[in-house]
This record gives structure tokens, sequence and C-alpha cells, in this order.
């Protein structure tokens, strides 16, 4: 079968999610299919390679806002780690017109719509081109999906493979638009044969009255994100303390959706119960609620900023226990408590809403333990976090309580989905 996985961008350095699509992607090729993968690139030239048996096709982005993106960020990497917030003046001091393309870029005068149409219309050369049997449009904005589906509709059959929600908003700044998003993603979802989506977002969709006429068209699946985790020989950011339970937050970190403020109080009331405890927080956040407990606990509570994913993985590796705090939105699962998992530690959960998607996951791994925010058990967080120092669990083990998480069931399932679908 010859299989052409599209996402909106192809970068030369992938992202997180164009990674996972790639190992989908070789897995397949190893079971006797052909997989290319395309994308737009702002930082090489048009062209294709092969990268473990998958062919690359990178499409020159000709529009000024993807490079001033991408000049960015590697701008401000060279700055230093902690330099993203306070170098948007510089830049664009030093690179006006990079800057102001950035500045448009993120202004509400800016129209997605022109990047999808031309996304769509390259798609679909290809396809008439290479004459693929089923297109995948994976992991990219709802326009730009949008756009490749009508663009396709009719040559291929086509298939999403969707991460994040795209029309069925929860929250109450997108409430007004409710509406318009399900008529939108509704739309959307009638050019697909097949839709592949994250297992909370099915559940919504179950419920929801307008969906329903494409549920037999939908299946669940994780993200593939449980693998071994890379040993890293980058240095840790903190220096941990051994005579205290060193606990670890790694993400964003933000008073909307991940507020800290009532897990804090619980863990002020350990410390001052005479818990050895540290919290370190890394990467960025813009919680005004974690402040006043830094200044108060500037020994106990330690916050860094992001950095780059070695440093962020040798900081995990050295933390007694990892810390997640979920968000409150009932249709997302995030992809970093796989990472948590892979790395066999300790992880104190910490759920914020009574129908937490994320809570069955944590229910299956025997290292974690979940402090309800809304009604702690306090007696029982400190037992955990006393017992749980120095624990590590095999990660064969783990591989084999979350298989559905691993990209050798995403490819096996892919697979089963996109023969079902070129039969039709």
């Amino acid at each position: 079968m010859k299989i052409l996985f599209a996402t909106g961008k192809l970068n030369a350095g992938f992202s997180a999610t164009n990674k996972i699509i790639s190992q989908i992607a070789a897995q397949l090729v190893t079971k006797g299919h052909s997989c290319t993968m395309c994308g737009l690139a702002a930082d090489c030239k048009a062209g294709t390679s092969v990268e473990n048996g998958v062919t690359m096709v990178r499409m020159n982005s000709s529009l000024l806002v993807d490079r001033a993106q991408l000049a960015f960020d590697r701008y401000s990497a060279s700055l230093g780690e902690n330099a993203r917030a306070s170098a948007r003046k510089s830049f664009v001091l030093k690179h006006p017109v990079y800057g102001a393309a950035l500045i448009y870029r993120y202004s509400s005068l800016f129209d997605s719509s022109k990047r999808a149409q031309i996304y769509g219309e390259k798609v679909k050369e290809l396809v008439l081109k290479e004459h693929f049997d089923v297109a995948v449009l994976s992991y990219m904005p709802f326009t730009e999906a949008m756009y490749a589906a009508k663009a396709l509709k009719g040559i291929v059959p086509i298939c999403l493979y969707q991460a994040d929600p795209w029309g069925l908003h929860r929250d109450a700044e997108l409430a007004k638009d409710e509406a318009l998003h399900i008529k939108e993603e509704t739309e959307l979802f009638s050019f697909a044969e097949h839709i592949i989506t994250t297992h909370a977002l099915y559940r919504l969709y179950l419920e929801h009255e307008a969906y329903r006429p494409f549920a037999d068209k939908l299946t669940p699946m994780n993200f593939p994100n449980i693998r071994p985790a890379q040993k890293s020989s980058a240095q840790s950011v903190f220096d941990f303390d051994q005579n205290h339970i060193n606990l670890l937050f790694c993400g964003l970190l933000e008073d909307e959706y991940r507020n800290p403020d009532l897990f804090l109080q619980t863990a002020e009331k350990l410390m001052e119960a005479g818990l050895p405890l540290k919290l370190h927080f890394l990467g960025t956040s813009t919680s005004k609620a974690l402040v006043p407990f830094i200044k108060k606990y500037p020994e106990n509570i330690i916050h860094h900023q992001a950095v780059s994913l070695e440093k962020a993985v040798a900081t995990m590796e050295k933390a007694d226990i990892l810390l997640n705090i979920s968000n409150t939105l009932d249709n997302q699962v995030p992809s970093k408590i796989f990472d948590y998992f892979s790395l066999c530690k300790p992880v104190l959960n910490v759920q914020k809403i009574h129908n937490c998607p994320s809570r069955e996951y944590f229910d299956r791994y025997p290292l974690s333990f979940t402090l309800c925010d809304y009604a702690p058990d306090t007696e029982a967080a400190k037992e955990f976090l006393l017992s749980a120092k120095g624990r590590t669990i095999g990660f064969e083990e783990v591989s084999e309580l979350f298989y559905d998480a691993t990209i050798g069931y995403a490819a096996d399932k892919t697979e089963e989905i996109l023969c079902a679908v070129r039969k039709k």
C-alpha cells in the first residue's frame, strides 16, 4: 500500500508529533508498505530525502511569517535557555522585517487560510503525481486539514489523525463559537473515510448528537509516547538535595488551566508538619499563584524556565518523584504523562476535576498516587512521598501496562484502519 502522511509543518528539525508519525511510518515500511511524509518547511529548500525508509517531501514555505518564526526560535535559543520571553524586543530591533512579520503573525489581522490554501494545493499536486492509495492528514491545525481535505476530495481516500481538539472547545473563551466550531468540524469529518482521535475526545464526540453520524468512522488511540527513555549526557538543571524528597514538575504552568495554588497549600501543610520536601518547577510559567510560595519558601520551592529537551530529561532522571498537575480540561490527556511513565519513576498526580481523563492512566501505573486537589488526602500523600523515594519499575512492565500507547500498537492499528479504508 502506498501511504501519504501529510502534516502541516515539516522542517528539518522534527517536532514531537512529526517524530511520532515518522516512527509509525517507519514501522509500516518494515511491514512492506511505501510511506511518504510531506509538509511545508521554512528551514530548508524544497526537496526529497529518505529517512528510516520513509520518503520525506519538504515543500518550501515562501511565506515570510514562517521564516520569521523560525528565525526567532533560533535567535532566542542562541541567547540562552531562559531568554525566549525577553528576546522579542531585541529580535525586533535586530531583525525589523522578521520582527514585523512575527508581530503580524500573532495579531488578529493574520489570516491563516492563505497558508492553508497553499499547503492544500501542494498536497494535491503531490497526490496527483504519485498516485497514493490513501492520504492521512496528521497532527495539523484545523484550517490546514480543511483545505487539504477539500483539495483531495474525490482524488484519494482521506483519513484524519487528530491529536488535539479542533472544533469541540470546552473553555469559556471559545464557548461562544461552539456552534460554528462544531459545524466546521463535522464538515471536515464528512470528507474523511476514518478519523483517529484521542480517547477523551472520542467520549465527548459520542455524547454529542452532531457527531453521532460519524461514530463508525471514529477510532480512539493514545498518543504513542511510551518508549525507553533516552539517556542524556546533559547536566541536570537542579542540584537535588538528597536529604529531602525532591519533587519535580516539568512542563507549562498556568493559572487558567493548571493552577498550582491548592496543591501548593497542601505541600505547605506537609512542609510545616516536618516533611523534608522540595518542589522543583521546570518550564515556562505564567502562574501568579506560584510566586508568593517561592518568596515564602525560597529554599524549598524553586522555579527554572524551560530548557532543552536533553537537559529536561537529565533533570527528570535525577529527581526522586515526578509531579503531574493535570489540567482542568476534560477533552485532553497531556502526552507528557507517557514520558513520565517511560522514565519508570514514581509520579504524584494532582487531579483538578472529577472527570479528569488522565486518571485512568494513573490508576494503571503502580508507582503513582493521585491527590485530588478539590479534596486532598494529606496523610496518604505524605505516606506515598515517604515510601516512593528511590523506587523504580522495569520498562518492560511499563510497556506491557501501556502497550496501547506504544509505536508498535499505533502502527498495527493504523495499518488495520488504512487497509480497511482502501478496500471500501
